[in-house]
């Protein structure tokens, strides 16, 4: 039986609906829920999450900071309260009521015991939010601060109506994001440490987490956990941010802005994002050392089939490395590098025993969009009446002519 979003509610936040917001990887809080069901709430599924996830992984800087998120600011956890206030204030003004109202009345309690966990509770339509949190005046207990604002707000608009959990981390990421944006021009002694916190939380949100979500959504039936939010709602909350003009702020923080319409509104841009080369670039041969360019050709074609998959990066490592080693020894594989000198593609193929003239590709490859451009390096190596014939393992007709 089908359970309803209520209940699911009271699943992903543990049955006192409390929004955590910056647990601890090793709490992982099993939910009872599966990702389908997760995936199902947002009303999406498995390939256009993995498509994002692609997208954010290969797009997303995540620099390691030099613990200047732990420095303390000398600034009190009410102080960064009424700053994200202000913040909020300035990028909402249709909301000024209500950021005051959460401002002057939520009762938020910042000497939590430093063993608990920060987080926002929803007590009901008749009553405000109360947030909760242990701060300890680091950069990173700022940014904590302004992300229990948001989600506070976000429930005194919502009045009790049910808000998926990527929604609720968009707005409070959001939240994070405009008190950065305040304190670079008014508080600028502020602004390092604050802004070396976030890219410190971006390593865990863009790497842990979003593997936690990469692994999880090869088996969409296994256990949801809260942490699969952040990747989603983390990147959501920088294009939004980026593009005030696409986005309506205002109804991120009322709960009006779904997963899908996020998702419709950047097609492009995740299009765009999904075929930019994110590869190194590739050293010259060394021609004394054939043992390293074999080496590194086949890292190369690794690393194009992590993102090409269809069919190849499900097989054993033995049986893709022995593939790859026995074309490379016939001379029957190309590697082609692009102008940035980054590899754009590969292919593997076997000529005919009886006509060299027939050639029946094995493998083609180019994640990034360079089909026809891998196609025109190849036709210099063939014979120039070969006919070309593609292998498909995953269609009816398994020889087609390629070209």
């Amino acid at each position: 039986m089908k359970r309803d979003r209520s209940e699911f509610y009271n699943g992903i936040t543990d049955n006192s609906h409390v929004y955590f917001a910056k647990m601890s990887i090793k709490s992982l809080n099993y939910s009872g829920y599966t990702v389908s069901e997760w995936l199902s709430l947002h009303d999406t599924h498995t390939t256009i999450v993995a498509t994002l996830l692609c997208v954010l992984m290969n797009t997303r800087s995540m620099s390691h900071s030099d613990d200047e998120n732990l420095f303390p600011l000398h600034i009190s956890a009410q102080d960064v309260w009424i700053l994200t206030s202000q913040a909020l204030l300035h990028t909402l003004p249709d909301l000024s009521r209500e950021i005051k109202f959460i401002r002057d009345n939520c009762r938020a309690v910042f000497d939590a015991p430093p063993m608990n966990l920060p987080y926002t509770l929803c007590r009901g339509t008749s009553e405000v939010p109360f947030v909760s949190m242990s701060f300890q005046g680091t950069a990173a207990d700022a940014l904590c601060v302004a992300h229990e604002f948001g989600h506070a707000l976000q429930l005194h608009l919502a009045r009790g109506r049910f808000i998926p959990p990527v929604l609720r981390e968009i707005a409070a990421f959001v939240a994070e994001k405009v008190l950065l944006d305040l304190v670079q021009k008014e508080k600028p002694e502020l602004f390092a440490p604050l802004y070396a916190a976030w890219q410190q939380d971006n390593t865990i949100y863009f790497g842990s987490d979003a593997e936690l979500l990469k692994d999880a959504l090869r088996s969409p039936e296994g256990p949801y956990i809260y942490r699969l939010n952040y990747p989603l709602a983390r990147y959501f909350a920088d294009e939004i941010h980026a593009n005030p003009t696409q986005f309506d702020l205002e109804s991120v923080f009322r709960g009006n802005l779904s997963l899908s319409e996020c998702l419709s509104r950047m097609q492009s841009q995740i299009r765009a994002a999904s075929m930019n080369n994110y590869l190194p670039e590739v050293p010259e041969a060394e021609k004394d050392r054939p043992a390293i360019n074999a080496y590194r050709s086949l890292g190369m074609m690794a690393l194009l089939d992590i993102d090409y998959w269809q069919g190849e990066s499900e097989k054993s490592i033995e049986e893709y490395y022995s593939a790859r080693l026995a074309h490379m020894q016939v001379q029957t594989a190309f590697v082609v590098i692009g102008n940035e000198r980054k590899p754009i593609g590969y292919a593997m193929w076997e000529t005919d025993k009886i006509d060299k003239n027939v050639i029946h590709l094995k493998r083609q490859a180019a994640p990034f969009g360079d089909h026809l451009y891998l196609q025109k390096k190849l036709q210099t190596l063939f014979p120039e009446n070969a006919k070309i014939y593609s292998h498909h393992t995953r269609s009816a007709r398994r020889e087609q002519v390629a070209w």
